[in-house]
């Protein structure tokens, strides 16, 4: 009798702990079903594993792939619905009650989601079709926390759809979901990307066992971290607030420039404006967000903090930088895959040169198709630093910093970058093909205006013994025909001919304000 008691005591300790435990469920295609992998090898039983090992008992988690299954709710498989919402999966995930939805879809709607951008699909029907999907996981009493891959697995060379750009394309409409639905999206191309070659071997697509360990750990560390740097609330900004992007000239801070007393005299006297006028900072690094000081302003951006103090005078209200920059980084860090793979209205791609970077799925120096031969001969060694070449692939600084500032409410664009972008920056340096110059400005340029009616501010190369000349006159035509500023430091005769960061901001912030302040009231005489 004792031990029947015993035992029942078990099973009901055993049912306290199995009601406690948080339930996620993985939902999705083939890669979370696991093709090609026994079960104890997918993603799901994977995660399950690292989530034992550092929680025991406090979650379970249970695998609802099916291959072949994608987003759209009209699309076929043969003679049998392609969607996952109307698999018994989808049915059977539902009723578990989950208290975390992870899902995996998008990969199997290639082909499909192409005909939203040539008129053949009603544009917007993935979104609305994906939405629709995750409110029946909304709708449930347990009211889980969603989960979303807004970066696909990558595609190795061989399968299909390799150098399409859908997938590419997808991902705005995955960042669209994730604001409609509360999801956290999760980055599954990077964890992959150096090793896909080898992952994907079997079939290009399904990751091997070794890639199923990769993608868990990258679930788990989204779960773990899925608190996201993040933007300051609107109501925070103060005064004009403009954003400062670029490379190594805009991330610099002044007391990179206070070597001699002369320089620290200058680079004291400036920052002690500081005390008169209000300037607030906020940083992609680490979303802070403060009020400048002489003291604290060191080590900001030089040329963004003088620009500001000069706006601040000319206003006389305060100014907000917001600011994502990296030395080193190209303008192909500042841009979403997606913008990179923009089709025009007959399908085709608006920036080729671009699209064919993003869809060549390997990384910098592995990617024949990246014209920036010295960021990709210099990445496999920078690409831990975190001040630098840890911001240099492709789209690393659009969704670390651009992309959380989208829909704040701009007054303008300060943009210092091109020395990456120029040229090869290899000896024998030479300037890169102008049509690729040309496609970069103009990608940045709508990319960081997000159709918002904004002064544009390019600094224009200054003087150096670099052949930035092309690069100078693609600057002043892309500016010419975009409306954007073209702030001419060459013809203002700025610059080091032996340094590629002039010393003095001084001069750079102030005729980049001038050409704003001049803009402005051009715009106002107009009115």
């Amino acid at each position: 009798m004792n031990r029947k008691i015993s035992l029942l005591c078990v099973a009901l300790a055993m049912m306290l702990v199995s009601q406690a435990a948080t339930k996620i469920a993985c939902i999705g295609d083939s890669i979370t079903y696991g093709t090609n992998l026994s079960p104890s090898e997918s993603y799901p039983t994977r995660l399950q594993e690292l989530l034992d090992a550092a929680h025991p008992g406090e979650y379970e988690v249970r695998n609802f792939g099916n291959p072949g299954r994608g987003v759209y709710l009209d699309s076929m498989r043969g003679t049998e619905k392609r969607g996952f919402r109307w698999m018994k999966e989808h049915s059977a995930a539902l009723a578990w009650q989950p208290d975390v939805v992870i899902c995996n879809l998008g990969i199997n709607d290639c082909g499909e989601f192409v005909k939203e951008f040539t008129g053949e699909r009603e544009r917007g029907n993935f979104v609305r079709d994906y939405v629709t999907l995750l409110d029946d996981y909304k709708a449930l009493p347990t009211r889980p926390q969603l989960f979303i891959w807004r970066k696909l697995s990558p595609l190795a060379p061989g399968q299909k759809f390799y150098r399409s750009s859908e997938p590419f394309l997808m991902q705005r409409e995955l960042d669209a979901v994730c604001r409609e639905t509360g999801a956290t999206g999760i980055d599954m191309f990077a964890p992959l990307q150096d090793e896909m070659d080898s992952i994907l071997a079997r079939d290009r697509i399904h990751p091997d066992e070794r890639g199923a360990k990769l993608i868990a750990k990258a679930t788990f560390d989204a779960l773990r971290e899925s608190a996201a740097i993040a933007a300051p609330a609107p109501s925070a900004l103060k005064g004009e607030v403009w954003l400062a992007a670029g490379q190594s000239n805009m991330q610099k801070g002044w007391g990179e420039f206070m070597a001699t007393s002369e320089e620290r005299s200058r680079g004291e006297k400036e920052l002690a404006a500081l005390e008169s006028v209000e300037i607030y900072f906020w940083d992609f690094n680490d979303a802070t967000f403060i009020r400048l000081t002489p003291e604290n302003a060191k080590a900001k951006s030089a040329f963004g903090v003088s620009f500001a103090i000069r706006r601040a005078k000319a206003t006389g209200g305060p100014v907000t930088l917001l600011y994502v920059a990296a030395g080193g980084a190209s303008t192909e860090s500042f841009l979403s895959e997606a913008t990179m793979c923009s089709l025009d209205a007959s399908g085709r791609p608006k920036y080729p040169r671009l699209a064919a970077i993003a869809t060549n799925r390997h990384r910098l120096d592995a990617n024949r198709d990246y014209p920036c031969l010295w960021v990709a001969r210099e990445y496999p060694r920078r690409r831990n630093n975190l001040e630098e070449g840890h911001w240099w692939p492709v789209s690393a600084l659009y969704d670390a910093g651009i992309a959380k500032v989208e829909g704040l409410p701009l007054d303008g664009i300060l943009w210092y970058q091109g020395e990456s972008n120029a040229t090869t920056c290899v000896a024998p340096d030479t300037p890169t093909e102008r049509d690729y110059q040309v496609e970069t400005l103009r990608a940045a340029i709508e990319e960081l205006r997000a159709g918002r009616d904004i002064p544009f501010v390019v600094v224009g190369l200054p003087k150096m013994n670099r052949p930035w000349a092309q690069y100078r006159s693609v600057q002043k035509q892309v500016c010419d025909e975009t409306g954007a500023i073209f702030v001419d430091t060459f013809a203002a005769g700025l610059g080091d001919e032996r340094d590629v960061h002039p010393r003095d901001k001084i001069p750079f912030a102030d005729l980049a304000a001038s050409a704003v302040a001049l803009c402005a009231a051009e715009v106002g005489s107009r009115k």
